[in-house]
């Protein structure tokens, strides 16, 4: 999971934009893709930044608020 990338996502796509580039990574895991690992960080990128935007959308607030909330989620889950 990278923060500069979920960011990134989050300004680049909407939810529609990221369900695409999900179904995208889905296919190519499906065409016995070499780099799964790297394709496995993308989809994790790309789940974290529809679960900020659900999350805003949800709450009313800017993205970039809820990406902090993300990420302080994901910190008391690891510690």
């Amino acid at each position: 999971m990278n923060a500069a990338a979920i960011r990134k996502l989050i300004a680049e796509y909407d939810l529609a934009g990221l369900d695409i580039l999900e179904a995208e990574v889905y296919n190519a895991m499906d065409e016995e893709s070499n780099d799964v690992a790297e394709l496995g960080d993308q989809l994790t990128n790309i789940l974290g930044a529809k679960r900020v935007l659900e999350q805003a959308a949800k709450e009313g607030i800017e993205p970039k608020e809820a990406l902090r909330t993300f990420f302080k989620d994901v910190r008391n889950i690891i510690g």
